[in-house]
Order: structure tokens, then sequence, then C-alpha cells
């Protein structure tokens, strides 16, 4: 009975389908041709020759907000509009009327669906058109008919990407951000309200794309004197293929009639060995023609990156790779202190969608002198939402480790060890290899942790405050959650299972606190903690594509909080299922209240100088706890104190303190209360002790006064 229940149901849906016709994709049933679409600007188009730049001087930059929301509105004719719509899954290029970026406003760019696993995803999600879309601003506006290839303040592509994967909209902004502090080639970034002919199509990612006016603004060069050469890598670890020798010359180079074709209409095609290579140019028809020139340097280039992989010199001979001539030749394929910053970077990011797994997400440039430049890109599941999708093991993942340790599908059922697996990756191989490279790869990973939540000085000598991707989240927050929450389209809603702006409300603080976990974890393995740090309190699960996860319960744990930055170790003991994980809770005091004084009292401090925290552990140590307190800039130039506060005896005790650059630590048996002092200091000691020394001074200068009125009147 219940079988044939649900088959007559099943008939009548099937029915009322075949009555309503189903709108696949766009704002009309009628099947839009490319033969109706509008290609060509009208005669009378002009060049706003006031907005055409060089890249180089880097001014389209500021129309990716710091920390605000851009609103970016596209005109279109619905002609093009729906047979981009339609096609959406083909990433065809239609023709806009026009683009506004806030109050700026160019004409006839081009317009395009981008993606690839969210893009098949998004185009299966019948009725809902909230695709990734790229604008390319010179697409129709070309050099022989306009005299240059038309521009944005030098920005030739913007990307606005759908956040398919993150719930929070903000997991690839503090990835860009941290790339960008660390002084590495990333695209510009921004969050921006995206209006297509008036309809609102949400809330985006807005991107720069890899193009060459990014290498001439990280590079400072004219966009003429850029290569050809930009491309995405895929589906390749990089590795040079030997059979290509037959085809060296005896200088090493390579003809490129031997490794390409041209047909009759002077279209390139890969020929033989490169036809197993396409991963060169994207597996891309199109790109291949883009770089086709330059391809026989970047085969030079290829195989002298993976003759230093293999410890040889670029004759063939054997080479120490921890010489100075192995750290020479190097330099002379890519600049090797960059390419150490992005890994580490990339690594403290824990984006596992990567070149060691996936073999994608990364952009290369090569030069036309053979020199390779990494170009950060795609990290929307960064932030271990990817793998290893739970808040603990991704604060903890091993910063040596890029790769699904034991993953049979990328490395075979018997688990590798790292060298076993990254000496089949080039790139990353000639810098694991050696010892002092990697001492300075540990380097920039721990600097990413004061950039990141922790504060203090760089080795670049920019200071950063504690929380500060934190205080970004506090400053952007409302105005995001308004734009989540705007009315869309008709034919948009957000995608995967996705409902705004209750999950980004949700997403926010877990992203804060992973970002201040990461940093812990990373810290503690740099310095050698030998500490786990609690996932306990993150659920990554929010932020979309990861699980919740279990925590630890015993052993050397630490916990942190993500709105200061302060953090605890301290050992827990042995793990039980009754004892729960700890968590850090931190509150700063007002000056109002009472504990706030009596604290003032007792360490004789101004009440300029004092804050107060009171914390509490969701859990209990075995003993006392390790306590450490970042303070970035506040406390330059002062002498800092730390004091434990316990409120039933009233006792303040000040603790031993050791600084590592802005970061105060101490032991303590209570973090109830816990008081920063932070004095005026001079070269000579502090303010109070200045003050009492004036004052002694002062009085001895009066006594010696009177001394001399009483000598004078008796003489």
């Amino acid at each position: 009975m219940i079988k044939r229940v649900v088959l007559f149901l099943g008939g009548v849906m099937g029915m009322l389908c075949m009555s309503v016709p189903v709108q696949a994709h766009g704002t009309t049933a009628d099947t839009i041709t490319k033969a109706m679409l509008r290609e060509t600007p009208p005669e009378s188009y002009k060049i706003d020759m006031d907005m055409q730049r060089n890249p180089k001087d880097g001014e389209y930059a500021r129309f990716f907000l710091e920390d605000e929301i851009q609103v970016v509105k596209i005109e279109i004719d619905e002609n093009n509009l729906n047979y981009l719509l339609q096609n959406a899954d083909q990433k065809p290029s239609v023709m806009t009327n026009s683009v506004h970026i806030g109050d700026e406003s160019i004409g006839y760019a081009g317009l395009k669906t981008k993606g690839s696993y969210t893009l098949e995803h998004t185009f299966t999600e019948i009725g809902n058109d909230r695709f990734s879309f790229t604008i390319n601003f010179g697409k129709y506006v070309k050099e022989e008919k306009y005299g240059e290839n038309q521009n944005f303040y030098g920005c030739k592509k913007i990307s606005f990407n759908n956040f398919f994967f993150d719930k929070s909209m903000m997991r690839e902004f503090f990835s860009l951000k941290l790339l960008s502090e660390m002084g590495l080639p990333a695209p510009q970034y921004g969050i921006a309200k995206l209006y297509i002919n008036d309809a609102y199509y949400g809330v985006y990612f807005m991107v720069e794309g890899l193009d060459q006016a990014l290498v001439a603004k990280h590079q400072k060069i004219k966009r003429k004197e850029v290569g050809e050469y930009i491309t995405k890598p895929e589906n390749t670890a990089l590795v040079y293929d030997e059979r290509l020798d037959r085809f060296c010359r005896e200088d090493g180079s390579f003809d490129l009639s031997t490794v390409l074709k041209q047909d009759k209409n002077g279209i390139y095609h890969a020929s033989g060995i490169l036809e197993d290579s396409s991963y060169l140019w994207e597996e891309d028809e199109d790109t291949l023609q883009d770089v086709a020139q330059t391809l026989p340097t970047v085969l030079v280039w290829q195989k002298k990156l993976n003759q230093l992989a293999s410890g040889k010199a670029f004759d063939g001979t054997a080479l120490d790779v921890n010489s100075e001539k192995y750290i020479e030749l190097l330099n002379e394929i890519m600049d090797v202190d960059e390419v150490v910053c992005y890994f580490a970077t990339h690594s403290f990011l824990v984006q596992l969608d990567d070149m060691f797994v996936e073999q994608h997400n990364y952009g290369l440039y090569v030069d036309d002198n053979g020199k390779a430049v990494i170009l950060p890109w795609d990290y929307d599941l960064s932030f271990g939402c990817y793998y290893p999708s739970t808040s603990e093991l991704t604060a903890n993942f091993d910063i040596d480790m890029m790769y699904k340790g034991g993953d049979e599908r990328f490395f075979g059922a018997t688990p590798l060890s790292a060298e076993e697996i990254y000496s089949q990756f080039p790139l990353f191989y000639v810098i694991y290899q050696n010892t002092a490279l990697m001492e300075k790869y540990h380097g920039y990973i721990r600097e990413c942790t004061k950039i990141a939540a922790l504060g203090g000085t760089t080795a670049r000598g920019k200071s950063y405050e504690p929380a500060w991707f934190n205080s970004y989240i506090e400053k952007m927050q409302p105005a995001l959650e308004e734009a989540a929450a705007e009315e869309l389209a008709e034919n948009v809603s957000y995608l995967n299972r996705t409902r705004q702006p209750e999950d980004l409300v949700r997403a926010l603080p877990n992203l804060a606190k992973i970002i201040a976990m990461r940093s812990v974890g990373v810290l503690s393995q740099t310095d050698k903690m030998d500490v786990t740090v609690s996932g306990e309190g993150c659920d990554l699960s929010t932020l979309g594509n990861a699980v919740m996860g279990e925590n630890a319960r015993g052993g050397k744990l630490a916990a942190v909080d993500a709105a200061t930055g302060i953090f605890i170790t301290a050992d827990y003991g042995a793990e039980k299922w009754s004892s729960p994980s700890p968590v850090l809770n931190v509150e700063e005091m007002g000056k109002q209240e009472e504990i706030f004084g009596d604290i003032m009292k007792k360490t004789g401090c101004e009440e300029s100088e004092l804050t107060v925290y009171s914390m509490s552990d969701k859990s209990t140590p075995e003993s006392g706890y390790r306590l450490y307190v970042p303070l970035g800039n506040s406390a330059k130039g002062k002498e800092v104190s730390l004091y434990s506060y316990e409120a039933e005896t009233e006792t303040a005790t000040e603790l031993s303190v050791t600084v590592d650059d802005a970061l105060y630590s101490a032991d303590t048996d209570s973090i109830q209360y816990i008081a920063v002092i932070k004095e005026t200091a001079d070269g000579a000691g502090n303010t109070k002790a200045l003050w009492i020394t004036v004052g002694v001074l002062a009085v001895l200068a009066l006594a010696g006064a009177g001394v001399w009125l009483l000598r004078s009147s008796n003489a």
C-alpha cells in the first residue's frame, strides 16, 4: 500500500513538472543563440584616457576596499546576459554595456562565468544563476581599433567568486591579506555587492585576475616588460620529462617548432611529447596561443628546476644542496627568499586543495630570462576546510606538511615520509632539501602568527596589534550582515545549502577562533613548546565544507582567546571523557569596577597604566598555567609588569615575566584576574623613578637656595 502511494505521488509530481516548464538558467524561457548577441561596441565609443594607467603604479588597488564593501553594477543587453547564463558551464564571453565600480564607470567590458567544480555544481542548480564571474575590461576594446587595450586604472581583469564553500564570506579575504602582508605578489582583493541590470546577485569575493597587471605591479615594471607566460598549472608536479632532451640544442635551449606545430591559420597545437604535457597551459587551447612563444624558455626553466631538485648543477655535475653555489643557482631561476616565504605562508593557511594534493590552485609566471614567480591563488578552502576539516587538527597541523599524509589516492597504500613525498614536487623540494632555507621557512611561518593574531614586529619592520584579523571581523560584520540579508534577485540564491545572513553570523566567531588557534599551534611548533591547541569552542563546520570533530581532554594543552590573542598552556593530566576540554574566556574589566580599583591600590599604579582581565578556563589543570599576553605596540617604550590577583584574599602577586618581542609570558597558579601594568620608561628607568628623582633634586635645590639666603643675610 505504501509503495502504491509513493508511486502515485511520484506520478502526480511528474505530471506537474511536465505541465509547468522549468526555467533552467537566465531571466527568460526562450533559448538565446550566439547570433542574437551584441558583440561590438558602437563606432562612436572612445576609451576614457584618464582611466588608462600603467599597472605598475597600482592605482586600481583603491577600488578593492580595505574594510568596507564595494558596490559593483553591471549593465548588459538582456540577450547577452541570458546567453551567458544559459551556457554558463561552457564559460562563454559576452559584452557588457557598462561596469560601475564604486563611483567609476567603464564601457563594453567582457563578462564570463568561471570555476571548475563550483561552476559545474552551480550549473546543476536549476533556476539559480549565482555563478562566479570574471570581467575582462579589454576583451572587446583592443589596441588595433582603439589605440590600446582598455584597462581599468591599470587592471585588466577582476573576478567575482560566489562563496560556494565559504559561509563566513571572509576566509579568502584573510588568506590574501596574510599573503599580501608577508610581501608576496597576491592579487588585490575585497568584498563586493554585485548587481546585474539592477538585480541583486548577492555578496561576492572580488579579486584581481592573474594577469600581466599583477606581475607589473609586483615587480614595478611596465606591462610591456612582462613576459607572456602567466598561467595556472593543472594536474602536474612540474617534473621535467627527460624525453624532451632529444630536442635540446647544444646550448640547452629548445626550438619552438620541435615542441609545437602551427596549422595554416597560425594556430599552435601540441605535438609529440608535449601532447602529454598540456598542463603547462592549463589544458586550454586559448591559453596555449597566449604562452606558445615562451614555452622554450619555460622548458629550460623546468629542466633547471629539476636538476637542482636532483642535486645537480645546470651542467649535470653533482652539487651539494647545502652549498652557497646551490643557492646561487637557485636564485637564477627564482627569487628564493620570496618562494620560501610563499610556502611558509601557504602552510600557515592550511589550504590543502593545492599543488601537493590536487596539483592546482597557484599561478606561475616565468619571465623571458627564465626566472619564476609563484602567484598565490584560490584560498576559498583555507583554514582546514578542505582537509583536515576539524578545528583541533587544523590548529595543530604539522607546519612542514602541505599534503594529506597517508592518503592512498595520492601516495599509495604505504605511508611515505615527507622527504619521499616532497621529492616528487621539485618546486618545493629545492627548498625542503636545504637546511638554511627550511630554517628561514620556519622563521616566516612564525611571522604569520604575529600578523594574524599574536601581534609584534616582523622582520620587514612592520608592527601589528594582537587579534589584528579579528578587528577586521568586528569592523566589517555589521555591513556584511546587512549586505547578506538584502533580498536577492528572483533567479538567484546562495549556494551549497547556505542560508544568509544566519550562516554568516554563526561562522565569523569560529573563523576568528580558528585563526587564533592556528597561530598558537604554529608558535607551539616553531618554539618547540610541545603542546596541543584545544579546538574546543570552535565549530569549523559553520565555515562550510568541514566538520565539528572531537577535541583533546588531557595532556599538555593550550587554549586561546580570539578577541585578545591571550593564551594559556597547562598540563591537564590523563585524558578522561568526563573532563571537559579547556576553553579560555577573557574579558577586559571596566575602570569603574570595584576589582579594578582594588588592584590599582594593591599595585600602586596609575589608572592609565592598568589593564585588568577577568579570565576563566572551562577545565582544571593539574597544576598552574603558563600565561601568554600579547601587547603589540602598546608595550613599546613601556616597562610591563604582570600580576595575578586573588579576589578572596585580596592578594596581588607579581609574576616573573619573559619577553619575546611583544609577547609577555609568565607562570601563574591562578588566572582569575590578571593585571597588566604598562609604565612609560626612559633611558634611566620608569616614569615613577624619574619623577621621584626630579622631586628629590627640587627639594635639594630649594634647600641649597635657603642656605645661600641665610649666608647672605648673615653677611
